[in-house]
């Protein structure tokens, strides 16, 4: 069980948290990107972001980025947010919400409703939403603030059970770990009362009735499946449209990157699952 009480940040949380930004800074930094019609940076109401416009886009994806709420900025998923935009063809609004340990809970939830409620007055016909990880948990706490604003979501490996009752306790993680799965929960809330917040408690809540169709996405080696699966049964029992996709022989964060031979599939699933009629 994950003990979201504490201990306080330490300096060794903050030097740990220094050095995997900085990772995934210079791994970003070899990619190749796309190129979209329009880029621009934009204020979302008051959050830093970057929108992507494909040529004719009429719809629009909100897409929170994961990275255990401590990781993940403008530059380290542009090159996802660009491959979605491309595959799409909707416009893509990557938001640069604040991170922990720096800004604890509610910080990333105030911020991603802020920016959806902007992107909600842009004019755009259809508005979907998207989120990997912990980008998964603020997609879905910000739909379900807003059930009727989306046509549809894509929870990728969805992070969404702050007690670790779900996780695969079997496997041995390759990019996420049960311990870092605990320390990540810690670095959010702080010792803060979250209980007010949906997303936390999705696994328990009576009904997730009346949310968009839903495309459940999970990678074969990941300790998050399980709970992508249990939410995927949850949703389904409810009579929320699902769907679920496992990805073989990945690990959790394969979906953002170029170096595997799924990456390119799940981004083209998205596609299919959006664009559908």
């Amino acid at each position: 069980m994950t003990d979201l009480r504490g201990p306080l940040v330490t300096e060794g949380d903050r030097a740990a948290v220094a050095a995997d930004r900085a990772a995934g800074r210079a791994e970003a930094a070899h990619e190749t990107k796309p190129a979209v019609d329009r880029v621009a940076d934009v204020d979302a109401g008051g959050v830093p972001a970057r929108l992507y416009t494909p040529e004719g886009a009429t719809s629009a994806l909100l897409y929170v980025h994961g990275g255990g709420f401590v990781m993940g900025d403008l530059v380290t998923h542009d090159g996802i947010a660009r491959r979605l935009a491309v595959a799409t063809g909707m416009a893509v609004l990557l938001i640069d919400y604040r991170l922990a340990p720096e800004h604890a809970w509610p910080a990333a939830a105030d911020d991603t409703w802020a920016a959806a409620d902007w992107l909600a007055d842009q004019g755009f016909e259809r508005l979907a939403i998207a989120g990997d990880s912990a980008g998964a948990t603020l997609a879905l706490g910000e739909v379900l603030r807003h059930p009727g604003r989306y046509d549809a979501q894509v929870l990728v490996y969805p992070f969404v059970d702050p007690a670790g009752r779900t996780y695969d306790r079997e496997l041995a993680g390759v990019d996420l770990t049960l311990d870092r799965c605990a320390w990540f929960w810690r670095l959010y809330v702080q010792g803060a009362d979250a209980s007010g917040d949906e997303a936390f408690h999705v696994l328990d809540r009576e009904s997730l009735a009346g949310l968009p169709r839903t495309l459940v996405q999970l990678a074969e080696l990941d300790v998050l499946t399980p709970t992508g699966h249990v939410l995927a049964d949850l949703l389904a029992g409810d009579g929320v449209p699902t769907e679920v996709v496992v990805y073989p022989r990945v690990p959790h964060g394969f979906w953002r990157r170029t170096d595997n031979d799924q990456g390119e599939r799940a981004v083209a699933d998205v596609a299919r699952f959006l664009t559908a009629p």
